[in-house]
């Protein structure tokens, strides 16, 4: 009776193996709904759309001239009180033809300069966001093994317990499955608290600061074969954005460049001035006037903008030629890491995986006849376990490999 029991209680064990237990989940969490979210609702992004809209103004602000000038004076008042002379000046300055043009055109550039800011920053959320969800599917996952891997002890350790009673296990055994137990449970503690910080990330993006279920993960990585690293090298030269903000830059220093020609030109202002007696005996008058400035020392500041201005082109060039060579290699490395996380995910799936549940099998055999210790069996059964953990991480990371691959190729996006 007692030996049937046994027989029971292993077989109701195995059936762990390879299937996931029962549980309720909350609803199915995917990534480009997640990533709608981000794009929506993040509040840096949300900052980062009102200084565009800031900076959309400057041209606004840079080609108009300044406000007219009004006074009102009490003109040439004698000392005595017989006469009081009260002139009124309208005056507007106004700059040198093209002055206002130059400087309407280098603050435009302001507005193009956070469009591409913006852009900056949905490429690097985009990545944020990808990495952070395959972060909690690996964390989400790799619980879900964790716990089928601890029922699986558990299961195990009652069966010795059946046995022992009976007189078919040693007590070495038993304690040999309950420090097994153990290890299993400190191991399901980690991994709850890598699922709770993963969770905090996501949530984070979103500018959410209360804890809250995000559901099950169902979004795998895409496998589709991409193009070879000299092809997508060559594409994020035109694609990423950090290469248009320093074709934005040189844009800038060329703006700059006019702009230092254009502050040469002398400020002109004109007037007309009225007169009016308010006591005695007067003749109404009416004065006009020019006035221009005298370039000399504004001719030395152009000078020095103009300096500026050259350097500031010699350094984009220097930035170019640097981040061409960024580019390509983070590129290649990104490739080269796909292909090794995809190798590794084929070697588990393929090969290890079934080669270690061919494994547990035998050790079972083993263990029922007595042929096969429980420390051996243990060891198979976690050996087994553990691929399918290291398997679940070689998933997870493929869809981070990728995403840092399709990044650096400046293929990725909302």
């Amino acid at each position: 009776m007692h030996r049937r029991t046994a027989c029971v209680v292993l077989s109701s064990m195995f059936m762990f193996c390879g299937a996931l237990p029962a549980r309720s989940e909350s609803q199915p969490f995917v990534l480009p709904a997640f990533l709608e979210a981000v794009k929506t609702r993040s509040p840096q992004l949300l900052s980062r759309r009102a200084a565009e809209r800031a900076a959309a103004t400057h041209g606004t602000q840079a080609k108009l001239p300044d406000d007219p000038m009004v006074m009102v004076e009490l003109w040439q008042v004698p000392t005595t009180a017989d006469r009081l002379p009260l002139m009124i000046t309208l005056k507007q300055a106004f700059a040198w033809p093209g002055k206002l043009t130059a400087r309407q055109a280098r603050a435009e550039l302001d507005r193009d300069a956070a469009r591409l800011d913006t852009a900056f920053l949905l490429q690097n959320l985009w990545l944020f966001a990808t990495r952070a969800y395959f972060q909690y599917f690996l964390a989400h996952r790799s619980l879900a093994v964790q716990r089928e891997n601890r029922a699986t002890v558990e299961t195990l350790l009652g069966a010795v317990d059946t046995r022992y009673r009976i007189g078919k296990a040693e007590f070495s055994e038993r304690l040999f499955a309950q420090s097994t137990l153990s290890e299993q449970n400190t191991l399901l503690f980690e991994l709850e608290q890598q699922r709770g910080i993963s969770q905090k990330e996501l949530l984070s993006l979103l500018g959410e600061t209360e804890s809250r279920e995000l559901g099950t993960p169902i979004t795998l990585p895409e496998e589709t074969a991409l193009p070879p690293a000299d092809v997508l090298s060559a594409q994020a030269w035109e694609l990423r954005v950090e290469s248009k903000l320093l074709d934005q830059k040189r844009k800038q220093a060329q703006a700059f460049l006019r702009l230092a020609a254009a502050e040469k030109g002398p400020d002109l202002a004109v007037w007309g001035s009225y007169m009016k007696s308010l006591r005695g005996d007067m003749e109404q008058t009416f004065t006009v006037g020019i006035q221009s400035s005298l370039p000399s020392f504004s001719l030395f500041r152009s000078s020095a903008q103009t300096e500026e201005a050259l350097a500031l082109l010699r350094q984009v060039d220097g930035e170019q030629t640097q981040l061409r060579a960024e580019l390509s290699k983070e590129v290649h490395v990104a490739y080269l890491r796909y292909v090794t996380t995809q190798k590794h995910l084929d070697l588990h799936r393929k090969e290890l995986s079934p080669l270690s549940e061919q494994a547990v099998k035998a050790a079972r055999a083993g263990y029922q006849t007595g042929r096969v210790p429980l420390s051996l069996f243990l060891e198979v059964t976690q050996k087994h376990l553990q691929h399918r953990l290291e398997a679940e991480k070689y998933l997870a990371e493929l869809g981070l490999r990728r995403a840092e691959l399709l990044y650096a190729a400046g293929q990725g996006a909302f």
